[in-house]
């Protein structure tokens, strides 16, 4: 049985680069060597197209390879379960994650990567008054911490980006860079993003999504109109929209939803022949350009000669396809017959639904003033003053949740900007409206608010979430599980301490002191690729607690210290061996003791021996 180190993989993020080597070696297995990328054979299988030199075209900025060091360098934090800050922990496949969301999307890089449908995010503006503030290179779960004031129980550093700060735009970039490049790795082929920006940074963003993204994968950029009537207040133009980036993983892959039809699109549908088949519209039998259908003449029903088409113009149809559809009904000559030919076009065999537009008007999605009123109503302030400034109503978001996604499927919806928890809210209005399956991960940092009944709006967040829980009893899934960055429950030795042998002892039981089965028993689900959500069952064989998750693909022992004697490892193996049979997992499974649970290494090796005798590929010992 191995002992698990400080750097084995179910304690430590995804390493990116190592996952981009794997994926170069299946592409080009040539250009592959035991020392690494031979990059002269990758360059002749390019067919010579590697860039080459300092200079090439696209965004730089002072700082921009440490932005992009920081978005590779893997994290040793962990994500602690939080059930008392849940609502239906037990039942929910919704996610409320409360930290810094720069370490928490490198920590859901193996359980989610490929996995999410869309993701909507409403980042900082960069306006002077936003909340950033520096990641740092070494270690970011502890700066995290000690900025939010749990190592210290003070905090700071927190503040605004200043435009006098001397790096207005470098600072924001630096912050933007490695969250969107982690959160590209986490969309589905037919994935696609969604940013909310304004006139600010909205040409910087586009340049670094187009460097993240490719260029060949912008969609759109949306003009919300955010304000129901102009700032009169304006010194030059009053401000009344923001935009909204969207890019797809693979623009080839997605396609939009449409849109439900008006009742003024529909009511351009007549019927003044009373066909059976229902109301219609007119629409041009002609076209400017050249259909290489003739230019013959045709005869009305009511003795008309019509000796071609209007000049500049050419029948659409050819004199054939024309007679057929003139049988069918399908061409209207006007009331006397004798109109040119119109074609019919029935509502019935249009499509229901309509191609999403560039411009989002407030009466259709609502405005900023509609979202304080929205939020008002989940979450009880002391005074209307303590709204968010720019929160986004749920109806623009149920509008992308429309383009994006689909009520059959449990598309995976991800904020990790999650603020006032509107897209969580809009999540379940959709799925109550239409009884969907629609899942939600939320990230909001704990930033402070000076609010004594919601002191961080990560409180906001998830008490808007049960708010919204509270008022949608049709929803599906009203839940969610909370969890809370922190450090990785499993010590890790501390080369900077000079007191070794105090350290060699602190280490021997190796779990952080204070830290519950289940801490230990999360950080090792999402070291091992499993998901969040899905549920833990525990039986107790020879005395001993088992859990086991992910349909049988991880077991975890984490009784006490000397708990494991050699009268209780026949009864505890064999226990573990069946219900692996019974549930018949897909995937290799994986066994995990705390070492300490044993009396002695006899105790342990036999343990490991009977495992190995039932082809358990993977035991270890924390």
């Amino acid at each position: 049985m191995q002992r698990m180190r400080p750097d084995d993989p179910e304690i430590r993020s995804l390493d990116l680069v190592d996952e981009n080597i794997t994926q170069l070696k299946k592409l080009f297995p040539s250009a592959c060597t035991e020392d690494g990328i031979d990059f002269d054979a990758l360059r002749e299988l390019l067919g010579g197209t590697l860039a080459e030199g300092q200079e090439k075209f696209g965004l730089s900025w002072h700082g921009k390879k440490r932005a992009a060091e920081v978005a590779r360098r893997r994290s040793n934090g962990a994500l602690l379960p939080r059930p008392a800050d849940s609502v239906e922990w037990d039942t929910t496949a919704n996610l409320m994650i409360e930290g810094d969301n720069l370490e928490v999307l490198k920590l859901l890089q193996k359980s989610y990567a490929h996995k999410v449908k869309l993701i909507y995010i409403d980042p900082p503006y960069n306006t002077g008054r936003d909340f950033i503030y520096p990641d740092n290179f070494q270690d970011g779960v502890r700066n995290y911490l000690e900025l939010t004031g749990q190592l210290d129980g003070e905090g700071g550093r927190l503040s605004s980006n200043a435009e006098t700060s001397g790096r207005y735009h470098s600072a924001w970039l630096d912050m933007m860079y490695p969250r969107l490049f982690l959160a590209r790795n986490l969309l589905r082929e037919d994935g696609v993003v969604f940013v909310s920006i304004d006139d600010h940074e909205v040409h910087n963003l586009r340049a670094v999504m187009d460097e993240i993204f490719g260029p060949e994968n912008f969609i759109a950029s949306v003009i919300w109109q955010k304000v129901y009537s102009p700032k009169n207040s304006a010194r030059h133009f009053s401000e009344d929209h923001d935009y909204i980036l969207v890019y797809a993983r693979d623009a080839d892959a997605w396609t939009p939803g449409l849109l439900p039809r008006t009742d003024e699109q529909n009511a351009a549908y007549k019927n003044p022949d009373n066909d059976p088949r229902g109301p219609w519209k007119a629409d041009n039998f002609t076209a400017r350009n050249y259909y290489s259908k003739g230019t013959y003449s045709i005869t009305t029903p009511g003795g008309r000669l019509i000796p071609g088409p209007p000049s500049g113009t050419y029948w659409r149809y050819s004199e054939q396809t024309m007679r057929e559809m003139e049988a069918d009904n399908r061409i209207w000559w006007g009331k006397d017959g004798n109109n040119s030919p119109a074609v019919k076009r029935f509502l019935s065999e249009v499509k229901q639904g309509r191609i999403p537009q560039t411009f989002w008007p407030y009466g259709e999605v609502g405005h900023n003033q509609d979202a304080k009123r929205e939020l008002l109503e989940r979450v009880t302030f002391a005074s209307s003053d303590s709204v968010f400034d720019t929160p986004k109503p749920t109806r623009l978001i149920r509008r992308i949740l429309t383009l994006a996604t689909r009520p059959d499927t449990e598309d995976i919806v991800l904020d990790f900007f999650a603020g006032s928890g509107t897209t969580g809210d809009a999540v379940l209005q959709a799925n109550a409206e239409d009884g969907g399956n629609r899942r939600y991960i939320l990230v909001q940092i704990p930033e402070r608010t000076g609010y004594p009944d919601h002191p961080t709006v990560a409180d906001i967040t998830r008490t808007r979430l049960r708010a919204a829980a509270a008022a949608l009893p049709a929803a599906p899934d009203r839940g969610f599980r909370s969890f809370a960055l922190g450090d990785s429950s499993v010590l890790r030795w501390d080369t900077s301490r000079q007191d070794v042998e105090q350290q060699t002892l602190e280490v021997v039981d190796n779990i952080v002191h204070g830290r519950t089965d289940e801490d230990v028993l999360y950080e090792l689900l999402l070291g091992r690729g499993l998901d969040l959500s899905l549920p833990v069952t525990t039986r107790v064989f020879g005395g001993i607690a088992v859990h086991s998750t992910g349909g049988g693909r991880l077991f975890a022992c984490l009784s006490e210290a000397d708990s494991i004697g050699r009268d209780r490892v026949e009864a505890l193996a064999h226990g573990i061996v069946d219900w692996r049979k019974e549930l018949e997992p897909a995937g290799e499974v994986s066994v995990y003791f705390k070492d300490v649970a044993f009396r002695d290494d006899v105790a342990k090796a036999n343990m490991a021996a009977i495992l190995d005798q039932y082809g358990f590929p993977l035991v270890k010992s924390l």
